[in-house]
Parts: structure tokens; C-alpha cells; sequence
């Protein structure tokens, strides 16, 4: 009835179950965003402790019952534990931030592997750069998570009138349609994204992150490029994000 699965994956979250058990959000390389179990990880002399901590990139042997649609977690080798982010409050606020989207999204409900590589790259980004790059990381790890799921908006025309946008001024996102509309187009609530921003975004959009997090902007276009994403991404799950204002309060 058990069929045992190897796969690539990160605690996204864990939960105590019972005095010496543990259920693991894993966010992995083939199977998407799934729940299994850590019989015994709270134990002090378990294999399974210290893999079964938030944040750990782990090789994942599990047992999966497809009647009960259950997975049990057998073995975990570490990979990288990211201990960086733990003493750090800022950049442990962004990585809780990543992992609260992971989670609400469903993993963005795709299998191809593509939100676990930015999120284990986006980690390892995060764990040795420099704090004033930190927000950069966020912002284009919530950039490249609306592309995965297939909400990433247009970032060259209105989507009412079709128009450039940047030449009229700055762009405003609309909620209701995922899409920004420029300066002439309908009435406009909250901050307008500068052209500092949308040109941003177009220089950085085809870069490894590993380059596209150098990249900087005033201090005025960053803080309005990271309020409209956490809102895009607020939009697309339709509900708040817990971890903002332990975000906004850090570097």
C-alpha cells in the first residue's frame, strides 16, 4: 500500500502533533506543497529534529499512502539549514513572509518545480546579503511568485486604453483586474508606482536574482514597488498576509 518517494523539499511550516510528533508543511521539488508527518522529531535523540525545522532544505524520503492520501516523513539529509536568518529578526521576517504566500497560495498549485527553486534560491540570497538589499530580495521573490502563478501583470500598457505606460506619468494597480492602468484611466485608490519602478521591473525581469537583487532604486520607488507587490500578492490570494507589518517594521 506504501510507496516510498525521494524527493527535494523545505519546511514551510510545522506543527506539533501530541507530545513527540510533528506536521511539516514541505514545499517540494516534484510534488508541489504537501503535508506529512515527523513521527518522533520532538525528540531530542531523533534523525528527523533538526531537518523538520522551518526553513531547512532537506533531502525527503517519504512513505506515501495514496488510500488516505497521507505522507510520513522516513528520512531527512540536510542540505542547507539557513541558521543565517534565525539570529537575524529582519531577515527572518522575509523568509516568513515567502513562506506565508508558499503556504496560502497552495504552493501557486504548480508541480514543475519552479516556486521551489526561487524560494531555496531566494534563501540562500537572503542569508548572506547585505541588509540594505534585503527588501530587494523580497520584492523580486514576490515578483517572480505572481509570475509562477500566472498573475503577473503587464508592465508596458494600460490595460484600459493600451497606452505606454511610463509615459504619462505613473501607473496605478487595480485589484479587481490584476492589471495596471496609467494616470488617464479610471479613478485610482492607493500609491502610484513611479516610472522609476515600471522601468525596474522591465531592466530586471529577465536577470538571474542573483543579479536582479543589486539592482537599486531611490528610496521613494522602492518603499511604493514593495507596498504595490505585497498588495498584488494580498489581491491574488485574497487576504491579508500576517507577516507585513513584522515586514515593514524591519530594514
Amino acid at each position: 500500500m506504501y510507496r516510498s518517494i525521494s524527493t527535494q523539499a523545505i519546511v514551510i511550516r510545522r506543527e506539533r502533533i501530541g507530545e513527540f510528533h510533528k506536521s511539516l508543511s514541505l514545499l517540494t521539488a516534484d510534488l508541489g506543497l504537501i503535508t506529512a508527518i515527523a513521527y518522533g522529531a520532538y525528540k531530542s535523540q531523533s534523525r528527523l529534529r533538526l531537518g523538520s525545522e522551518p526553513f531547512t532544505w532537506s533531502a525527503v524520503q517519504l512513505y506515501h499512502n495514496p488510500v488516505r492520501k497521507s505522507y510520513k516523513v522516513t528520512e531527512l539529509e540536510i542540505h542547507a539549514s539557513f541558521e543565517g536568518l534565525q539570529g537575524d529578526l529582519s531577515r527572518l521576517a522575509a523568509a516568513s513572509l515567502w513562506a506565508e504566500v508558499i503556504q496560502k497560495s497552495f504552493g501557486a498549485g504548480e508541480m514543475t518545480g519552479g516556486l521551489f527553486g526561487l524560494f531555496r534560491e531566494s534563501l540562500e540570497i537572503l542569508e548572506r546579503a547585505e541588509p540594505a538589499l534585503e527588501s530587494y530580495v523580497t520584492m523580486q521573490f514576490l515578483w517572480r511568485f505572481l509570475s509562477l502563478a500566472g498573475y503577473q501583470p503587464d508592465i508596458e500598457c494600460c490595460d484600459s486604453c493600451g497606452a505606454p505606460l511610463g509615459e504619462r506619468g505613473p501607473a496605478w494597480y487595480t485589484p479587481r483586474s490584476h492589471a495596471l492602468l496609467c494616470a488617464a484611466c479610471g479613478l485610482h485608490t492607493g500609491a502610484p508606482l513611479p516610472q522609476g519602478a515600471l522601468r525596474y521591473l522591465g531592466a530586471t525581469r529577465e536577470m538571474p536574482l542573483a543579479r536582479a537583487v543589486v539592482v537599486t532604486l531611490d528610496e521613494g520607488s522602492r518603499a511604493a514597488l514593495r507596498d504595490t507587490l505585497l498588495g498584488m500578492v494580498q489581491s491574488v490570494l485574497e487576504g491579508s498576509l500576517a507577516s507585513i507589518p513584522w515586514v515593514r517594521s524591519g530594514r
